[in-house]
């Protein structure tokens, strides 16, 4: 997986909580396809969270 820097990681996460919700709304979604969707935006949010708490704790040491 390519690095990412918090700013594109946000972006990143929006744009697929995006694409679920527009298949979400269609008359068959895809369910696979929201599902695969909702795990990588899970796997984005916590890199997120470990730069925000790595560069918290840096802050703090």
């Amino acid at each position: 997986m390519p690095l990412m820097n918090a700013q594109q990681l946000r972006a990143e996460i929006a744009r697929l909580s995006m694409a679920m919700r527009e298949e979400g709304e269609r008359p068959n979604p895809d369910k696979a396809k929201i599902q695969i969707w909702n795990l990588r935006r899970q796997g984005l949010q916590e890199r997120l969270w470990t730069m925000e708490l790595d560069a918290a704790t840096a802050r703090w040491a």
